[in-house]
């Protein structure tokens, strides 16, 4: 019995090594949706579909079942908050989602990044089937259930918890019996609370809005930044256009004057956060409401100059100056003489690289170490070349130039000259 044990295992190990490359390519599809792109992601990442503008994402985990409805599995992108439970039915949730058609498609069924506009659910809410726009309600009961605040995870979700054999007609146009991909961040829940911000005041929402606004101000003052930035998400979240549109006079400079300071907030965290493409989108959208606006400016110019978007930084850093109220603005103008150093040295780089290449009188290079050096202009035998080949000695300098720019001087112009009597 041992020994038929023994053997057996050897014989697993060598049926598993001899199979581990073509288990691993079945791991490695498994693991990694793929969406919009042909090209094997690397591990760990999902790219997003090409009209897209945040790139990859890494994923930090396999995919797993959830625990609820055997269909939906999970890959988290960015851990939450431990100490916070998953919600529960009832629960009021903030989320951000982008959906997409899981088919050759690959269509686009929502996204409210694109608002920079959360969704709110209550999780377990009936929704009629004649409801189409929010037919893909129970998928993101699904995913909630699953999360913890803070936490955004990639879902693959089965027709029957969104738009079912029969697909949708339009708004959304979903094909029969479609599986989604879903992008969720969970944002925050409150627990137990069921009413929407659809069936409140204009009164109930802006103490919401403040509320969430001034908890996100002591959450960054203490250093909590990812938190904060939270709190401005959900402040955010009951200042949605819909309501914006039907504001007039004093009421609508109260919800702008709120939804300012929001978005120039959100976009402090996500520089903290390193998140600059976010940065730069909510930095613009503060200055759809205020085209003026310094802090804004300011922002998004220290944001693109992270992404190495240098001339855009420039412009804005240059814009916010413009408008600062005072004549000199010291944080502005540090960011902007630091700009114009790195440019600056990046141009000295560039010029020692190509020195000389393409002045004749100039036959300095540069060596290993970065000092000049002089080319020599004779041959092994220690001969000046002939008049005749002055010329073609011209070129020839030029060309054992660039050759030594990139690194192949010595074995090339050897071998060259090797094969010539």
């Amino acid at each position: 019995m041992g020994d038929s044990g023994a053997a057996d295992a050897a014989a697993s190990r060598a049926e598993s090594g001899s199979t581990a490359s073509s288990r691993a390519e079945v791991e490695r599809a498994r693991w990694n949706p793929r969406l919009g792109d042909d090209t094997a992601p690397l591990v760990g990442e999902w790219k997003y579909p090409l009209d897209k503008p945040h790139g990859p994402v890494m994923c930090t985990s396999r995919r797993v079942r959830t625990g609820g409805h055997p269909g939906v599995d999970k890959q988290i992108m960015r851990e939450g908050s431990a100490a916070e439970r998953t919600p529960k039915d009832g629960d009021t949730c903030f989320v951000h989602y982008d959906m997409w058609q899981l088919n050759a498609s690959g269509e686009e069924v929502w996204s409210t990044r694109r608002e920079s506009e959360p969704h709110q659910i209550v999780v377990g809410k009936a929704i009629p089937a004649s409801d189409g726009k929010r037919r893909h309600h129970p998928a993101l009961y699904e995913c909630v259930r699953a999360m913890v605040p803070g936490e955004r995870a990639l879902f693959r979700v089965p027709p029957e918890l969104c738009y079912g054999e029969a697909g949708n007609f339009s708004f959304p146009a979903v094909p029969p019996s479609c599986w989604m991909l879903v992008d969720v961040e969970l944002i925050g829940a409150k627990r137990g609370e069921t009413m929407e911000r659809a069936d409140m005041l204009y009164e109930e929402r802006i103490e919401r809005v403040k509320s969430h606004r001034t908890k996100g101000n002591e959450l960054f003052r203490g250093g909590d930044v990812a938190s904060a930035a939270r709190e401005y998400e959900m402040s955010l979240s009951f200042l949605t256009d819909d309501m914006m549109m039907q504001l007039f006079g004093a009421y609508l400079d109260e919800a702008e004057g709120e939804k300012l300071p929001a978005h120039l907030n959100l976009c402090a965290c996500y520089l903290k956060m390193e998140r600059h493409h976010d940065a730069v989108d909510q930095a613009g959208r503060a200055l759809g409401v205020d085209p003026t606006n310094a802090k804004a400016f300011y922002r998004r110019g220290k944001a693109r100059r992270a992404l190495g978007q240098d001339e855009a930084a420039r412009a804005d850093l240059l814009k916010a100056l413009g408008f600062s109220e005072g004549a000199s603005d010291p944080a502005i103008e540090r960011e902007l003489a630091s700009l114009d150093g790195e440019e600056r040295r990046s141009n000295h780089a560039r010029r020692g690289v190509w020195r000389g290449l393409f002045d004749p009188n100039d036959d300095t290079g540069v060596d290993a170490d970065g000092a000049k050096k002089r080319l020599d202009d004779v041959d092994e035998a220690g001969k000046k070349p002939k008049k005749g080949d002055e010329a073609g000695g011209r070129g020839k300098r030029f060309f054992g130039r660039l050759l030594e720019r990139l690194g192949f001087v010595s074995d090339v112009l050897t071998s060259d000259r090797g094969t010539h009597t």
